[in-house]
């Protein structure tokens, strides 16, 4: 009996062991990575290219990052806590517009948001609750790869995400 309870305890912890703290996001193109903040230390700022700076906070159960644009602070809200949370700059479409890719790991799971920004003005264009899976993000794709392979596509057109949706033919 001792030597079963020792070997469901090593099961256990060579699973909880073997966990993922942060979600698997991979760009296949170029990005420029603004700003990394961990709950523990949300003090640090980014700088756009466009020369905005960003910054991490959470108020009253409400994470956000801000932009500091002409004197005034445009909050956007990205969930109720984060434990690590990234900001980076991507060129979805190759257009030249630069749109922020933001990714919040909370403890069990990860959101992935994608906002359009310029000038002061913020629009979300994309929030998906990705937990641990697989994600690529193309120029004009984000791809959402489960473990038993690719799930769901989304395409950039028009300033926007579509869902493609696989069709076989018979």
């Amino acid at each position: 009996m001792r030597h079963a309870a020792a070997i469901v305890f090593m099961l256990l912890s060579a699973v909880l062991a073997g966990q993922k703290a942060e979600s698997n996001v991979t760009f296949a193109d170029y990005r420029n990575l603004i700003l990394t903040v961990k709950k523990d230390a949300m003090k640090a700022t980014g700088k756009l290219t466009s020369g905005e700076l960003v910054s991490v906070g959470c108020e009253q159960n409400v994470c956000f990052f801000e932009i500091e644009y002409k004197d005034r602070k445009l909050r956007q809200p990205v969930g109720d806590d984060i434990t690590r949370l990234t900001i980076s700059e991507f060129d979805f479409n190759a257009d030249g517009d630069l749109e922020l890719v933001v990714i919040n790991d909370y403890r069990g799971t990860s959101f992935l948001y994608v906002f359009s920004y310029s000038r002061g003005i913020i629009m979300k264009l994309f929030e998906k609750e990705i937990k641990y899976d697989r994600i690529v993000i193309r120029s004009d794709y984000i791809e959402h790869h489960l473990p038993t392979g690719m799930d769901t596509v989304w395409h950039y057109y028009q300033g926007g995400f579509w869902t493609m949706t696989p069709y076989s033919l018979p």
